[in-house]
């Protein structure tokens, strides 16, 4: 998720020279599912309502859990299918919720209301993913709540009433999101490597681990990404579009709305997308020669040896190496 082009390059990598840019795209979160559509519209207005909800706001519906006969039905389809076609057997249950944006948004809210000194990273990483994302976010996994969220106005349509559903097509729809989801909880499970919110204040205290956080964050996305393909191909599903490199840099997710503002917004919100889906560009092609090179045991070796270079991230044969004499520099010792 073959190395571009020099300029393809420093444009995708940008983060690993600017730290308050990199942290507006860390801030968007190592563990979501996106199907960005080109040219969403991206009101003047938008960075007011991804504000978090006032005091006042009502207490939310009543969410879809775990215990829903759909949403059960698809976490064990895409669980017993993690394992058949991806070697991934997740090691205990997973809190999986299908909410509204704006049962998301509340929940959120008083999740970082009880965090005490850490509110201000996770309200930060929160409204970022909502105002960039809110009309293409398909789930996202939370390693602080141990919870992943499926959006119920993604899966099913907005406003579509429960008595309407189609459930065989919404499951079209949440199977390969939910899969990915799945991954990013087994690897904060079993690896303990998709970073929490109040991991960031250490994790971007020292520049020179930027290009470190951009490898990890594209190989978190990239395993999801390719786990969630090979559960899907197990399953006789269709996974989601995987975009290469430079169709990322090809493609405007977002446009403005006529206004100066709207138009700045949108080219901010354009730069910030494609770097996030260069993450599951080049991340998803590691990970594929890592499964093609040792399956799934060899990634326990891949999360062993971080951190990875982004030269290694984009030149699998590269880690290879190290790996390999690292390897032989323990068995000598």
């Amino acid at each position: 998720m073959a190395r571009a082009s020099a300029a393809d390059y420093s444009q995708c990598h940008m983060p690993t020279r600017r730290p308050s840019f990199a942290l507006l795209l860390v801030a968007l979160g190592a563990a979501s599912a996106m199907a960005c559509e080109p040219a969403v519209e991206l009101p003047a207005g938008a960075v007011a309502a991804a504000a978090p909800a006032d005091e006042t706001a009502p207490e939310p519906a009543p969410a879809l859990s775990a215990g829903d006969a759909f949403l059960k039905r698809a976490t064990e389809e895409v669980i017993e299918f993690l394992a058949a076609g991806a070697d991934i057997v997740m090691p205990g249950p997973v809190e999986v919720l299908l909410l509204t944006s704006e049962q998301a948004t509340e929940r959120r809210r008083r999740y970082a209301e009880s965090l005490g000194d850490e509110v201000g990273y996770t309200a930060a990483m929160d409204s970022m993913a909502d105002l960039m994302f809110s009309g293409n976010l398909l789930g996202r996994y939370f390693p602080d709540e141990e919870a992943v969220y499926v959006f119920e106005d993604a899966v099913f349509g907005r406003g579509a009433a429960a008595g309407s559903r189609d459930d065989e097509r919404a499951l079209e729809t949440l199977f390969p999101v939910l899969a990915h989801e799945m991954v990013h909880a087994y690897d904060h499970m079993v690896y303990g490597v998709v970073p929490a919110p109040d991991d960031f204040d250490t994790l971007l205290a020292d520049p020179a681990e930027l290009p470190h956080i951009q490898a990890l964050m594209s190989l978190l996305e990239g395993r999801a990404t390719y786990a969630s393909e090979l559960a899907c191909h197990a399953a006789g599903r269709r996974p989601l579009r995987a975009r290469s490199v430079q169709e990322v840099l090809d493609s405007d997710f977002l446009k403005g709305d006529g206004s100066l503002g709207g138009g700045a917004l949108a080219r901010a919100g354009n730069m910030l997308i494609k770097l996030k889906l260069v993450q599951y560009a080049y991340g998803r092609t590691f990970a594929k020669r890592v499964h093609d090179f040792g399956g799934e045991a060899f990634f326990h070796e891949v999360f062993e040896h971080l951190p990875l270079g982004m030269d290694e991230l984009e030149d699998f044969t590269l880690f290879l190496v190290r790996w390999a004499e690292t390897k032989e520099a323990e068995m000598d010792g």
